[in-house]
């Protein structure tokens, strides 16, 4: 028997033991309180016999159906990593999620940066900033914000300095490679037939090829007015938080190192 999916199958065991009976919907309810949810009833809650759910837990390699391991989804009540490990364990693409707010651990952790820190999803739209970023990048907080027809607009100019030699290309090889590398995605397509009607931006995205990575060690000019009055270098930093995949945290700080924003 295959140890990987042996693996799982002791995942999706701990899983259902994790799963409190008074969360699940339709449980047909027995005499007193239930201690646990059984095998028994994930299968009659999903219509398939107990040996054939049985098999999944003991890692036996079957071809469950989609609509089953979705069951299994539903019945358990997984999360999105959870999800998509058990739908690629058993042979199926995960399904892509849909737009979800950020935990509020993330959410508080945005807020205590000293720096201009902001979340974005996979379409780039902007979905919490903290007080600095609003402060100095008050586009960031305007409804509908997104972070690339923001900077492929006219008025992106003001701020990212430089622009043609600094951001133009890295920026539009991060839109171009998540555009090609997600999954079906009708706003992330909206945003690049936006960005490509910009003025010249369509002559750049025929010309340039993307290198595969933002140059986040190289400082980049910012004008920043309430931090100088004279262009800041900045850096970027960028991280995807490991329970929200499609979340992107982005922050920027002063390059030299030696002041955080006020």
């Amino acid at each position: 028997m295959d140890a990987r999916r042996q693996d799982l199958g002791r995942m999706v065991r701990a899983w259902r033991a994790a799963r409190p009976p008074e969360a699940v919907t339709g449980l047909v309810p027995g005499r007193g309180r239930r201690a646990r949810l059984t095998q028994l009833d994930v299968a009659l809650l999903l219509g398939v016999s107990e040996r054939w759910y049985r098999a999944l837990e003991s890692g036996e390699d079957r071809p469950y159906s989609r609509e089953f391991i979705d069951g299994v989804v539903r019945v358990l009540g997984l999360g999105p990593a959870q999800a998509a490990a058990l739908h690629r364990g058993t042979g199926h693409s995960p399904p892509r999620p849909g737009p979800t707010r950020p935990a509020p651990g993330l959410l508080d952790l945005v807020r205590r940066q000293h720096c201009i820190s902001f979340l974005c999803d996979a379409a780039w739209d902007v979905v919490h900033a903290n007080d600095i970023a609003a402060r100095h990048c008050p586009w960031l907080v305007r409804p509908g914000a997104n972070v690339m027809v923001w900077a492929f607009s006219d008025a992106s100019r003001y701020q990212l300095r430089e622009w043609q030699s600094h951001w133009a290309g890295p920026l539009l090889g991060q839109l171009r490679l998540s555009w090609q590398g997600g999954g079906p995605n009708p706003r992330l397509d909206e945003v690049v037939r936006t960005v490509r009607r910009a003025p010249d931006t369509e002559r750049l995205w025929q010309s340039h090829t993307p290198t595969g990575t933002f140059p986040l060690g190289t400082p980049h000019p910012m004008y920043l007015p309430l931090f100088s009055p004279r262009p800041t270098e900045v850096r970027v930093a960028a991280c995807v938080p490991c329970d929200a995949p499609d979340t992107r945290w982005i922050m920027l700080t002063p390059a030299d190192g030696t002041a955080a924003f006020p």
